[in-house]
């Protein structure tokens, strides 16, 4: 009785261990830039990457520089706001967002006149997404969470 319960023990205590030990999903270098985690699409999230594309699919990611990284933030009440770089314009054009489902987000204007726009995310975790824009070409941007 004694070697069964000294048994369970150990089982259970390695059980345990090896849950806690082994990460969910190893970290890619994108998610290492990461300077905090964000729950689900909710939070601050800064650009590192974006999809250079000639329009025939053979495209790659290259490194944003500094002075063209900007941030988004998709806040818990559906407010959208994104703080661009100093070389791009700084008219906003969307204030509020919807999760439509787990691959798509609807961008909803500032000009209540103006289409609603779709984004696709993927590769989502509490690091990192990739962002999908929409455009006809393919298009899109890697982020890291940010404080």
């Amino acid at each position: 009785m004694k070697t069964t319960r000294l048994l369970l023990s150990l089982m259970l205590l390695w059980t345990v261990i090896a849950c806690t030990n082994d990460p969910s999903e190893p970290l890619d270098d994108t998610a290492k830039r990461a300077l905090k985690e964000n729950n689900g699409l909710v939070g601050k999230w800064k650009i590192v990457e974006y999809l250079a594309d000639p329009g025939d699919g053979s495209g790659t990611y290259h490194e944003v520089k500094s002075e063209l990284a900007h941030t988004i933030e998709f806040k818990e009440n559906g407010e959208f706001v994104e703080k661009k770089a100093v070389g791009q314009s700084s008219v906003p054009l969307f204030n509020a967002y919807k999760v439509l489902d787990d691959k798509r987000i609807e961008l909803i204007p500032i000009d209540k006149t103006s289409p609603s726009h779709i984004w696709y995310y993927s590769d989502l975790s509490a690091s990192k997404v990739t962002l999908g824009y929409g455009c006809i070409e393919a298009c899109s941007g890697k982020y890291v969470a940010v404080e």
